[in-house]
């Protein structure tokens, strides 16, 4: 595994790369040892927040990767609120949120760094690579803000509404092209944001414990920064594992289950309490009955 150049000075820190660890050590480890050994071009530091793992992957850290500052917590506090940590200490003008089941086969930190600096996208407030799968085939690099009349569309709500709420919907869809495009929200996975918007909107809501909780700070930039957008840069490439959660049945029910409470959560959060209780509702019927 190379290692960095440990005694490195740098007068700046440009960019944090935050990652929140929960027992991925192999992961996690192969993860800095790639951004490393592709990002040359900035001054950068690496967090690592580990949420109370027992495979000891803080001590396998600090003994590779000395340079790295990581902190320990005492349990599970989940996905957005481990980040809000790394957060605090961090010193980069810019702020890359990566999970530790990302790898780098290129210099794309560097790269999708020094098009955020550029003037042309100055009113980039988010910025993503294009996320690939080990074997080279599509990940997903971004996603819809959540939209309650499709929801409505879709679902038996729909004969509690007027057609005219939810018919005639503008067509949703993301551009898959070679240049550089606009996304409603980027992918967790690899979520690259200017500090000084972070510093206006604050950190990931800590009512989320995993998911929605970018596409919630995604709203929450629009609503505090209209002009500022969100954009992938496609011919940037970082690999995405998505090994987060566990194959097996019974675990997909329980992540399921939590994508359903984050989901009615961010409705909650931008719909209201009772938009946010009948997505709640509907969508547990559809899970329970369907």
């Amino acid at each position: 595994m190379p290692k960095p150049n440990h005694f490195r000075f740098f007068p700046m820190v440009e960019l944090s790369i935050i990652y929140v660890n929960y027992n991925t050590k192999e992961l996690t480890l192969n993860s800095i040892s790639t951004v490393y050994q592709y990002t040359k071009k900035c001054n950068f530091e690496i967090i690592v927040v580990d949420n109370a793992s027992h495979d000891n992957t803080i001590s396998e850290i600090e003994k590779n990767f000395p340079e790295v500052k990581t902190i320990q917590n005492s349990k599970n506090i989940g996905f957005g609120r481990a980040n809000n940590i790394g957060l605090k200490i961090a010193k980069g003008d810019f702020i890359l949120f990566l999970n530790t089941d990302t790898y780098l086969e290129e210099p794309a930190i560097d790269n999708l760094l020094s098009e955020l600096k550029k003037d042309d996208y100055k009113h980039v407030a988010v910025a993503g690579a294009k996320l690939i799968k080990p074997d080279g085939s599509d990940n997903i690099s971004s996603g819809l803000l959540p939209s309650y009349p499709h929801f409505v569309k879709g679902s038996f709500l729909r004969y509690f509404y007027k057609r005219s709420f939810y018919d005639n919907l503008p067509q949703r869809f993301i551009p898959k092209e070679s240049e550089p495009y606009k996304v409603d929200y980027v992918s967790g996975a690899d979520f690259m944001v200017r500090r000084k918007v972070l510093n206006e909107v604050g950190g990931f809501n800590p009512r989320f414990f995993m998911y929605s909780e970018e596409v919630e700070l995604s709203y929450r930039i629009y609503k505090t920064f209209p002009e500022m957008i969100s954009m992938i840069f496609p011919s940037y490439k970082i690999v995405h594992i998505s090994q987060g959660s566990s194959q097996k049945e019974g675990l997909n029910k329980k992540t399921r289950l939590r994508q359903i409470k984050s989901r009615s959560i961010y409705y909650s959060l931008t719909k209201g309490r009772i938009i946010g209780l009948i997505y709640y509702l509907t969508s547990m019927k559809r899970f329970f009955f369907n």
